[in-house]
């Protein structure tokens, strides 16, 4: 048997500012699809729809400015955390970004919820600004900053992977 019972969707959405700036946008959304013990509901209810927005500068990936909202939540006092999240103004997406949010946020400081959907924008916010900042990769560097942003985030881009020593290859040419 496999019956589903629950259902988060998270989407997020890059917007650019210009200036080297972007808005990167994130929404949570939790469906309950059983009614728990005491519950009557047919089909599916929504339990958490949080927006969660970053102004970004880059390409230091400089947190500028940050908003958050619970169009739906389950219990009265879920909105008392949200100004508590201009406590990430200033920071920058980098190594350490995940600890630090959870540092300034998370666990007792905040909600689970949005602090998770926040730690999943870092990520995003680099694709983002790289989609709408990224250079001709035929003038891109090892030493470029911007190289930063990616550098061991993954297996291919870690510090001796294949990507930098391309990059390093074309600039012994």
């Amino acid at each position: 048997m496999r019956e589903l019972v629950h259902q988060r969707d998270i989407s997020i959405r890059t917007y650019d500012l210009g200036e080297g700036r972007i808005l990167v946008e994130g929404r949570l959304k939790d469906q309950r699809h059983r009614p728990r013990k005491g519950e009557t509901f047919q089909g599916s209810f929504l339990v958490h729809d949080m927006v969660a927005r970053l102004v970004i500068k880059g390409p230091e990936m400089r947190i500028e400015d940050v908003e958050a909202e619970m169009p739906r939540h389950p219990r009265e006092g879920c909105t008392e955390v949200l100004p508590w999240i201009k406590k990430l103004v200033g920071m920058s997406i980098r190594r350490g970004f995940t600890q630090k949010v959870k540092e300034l946020i998370g666990n007792a400081k905040g909600c689970a919820h949005l602090t998770n959907l926040i730690i999943t924008l870092g990520p995003a916010a680099v694709q983002g600004y790289w989609a709408a900042y990224g250079v001709d990769r035929r003038e891109l560097r090892a030493d470029d900053p911007r190289i930063k942003m990616v550098l061991n985030t993954c297996y291919l881009w870690r510090e001796n992977g294949p990507l930098i020593a391309q990059l390093k290859e074309g600039e012994s040419r």
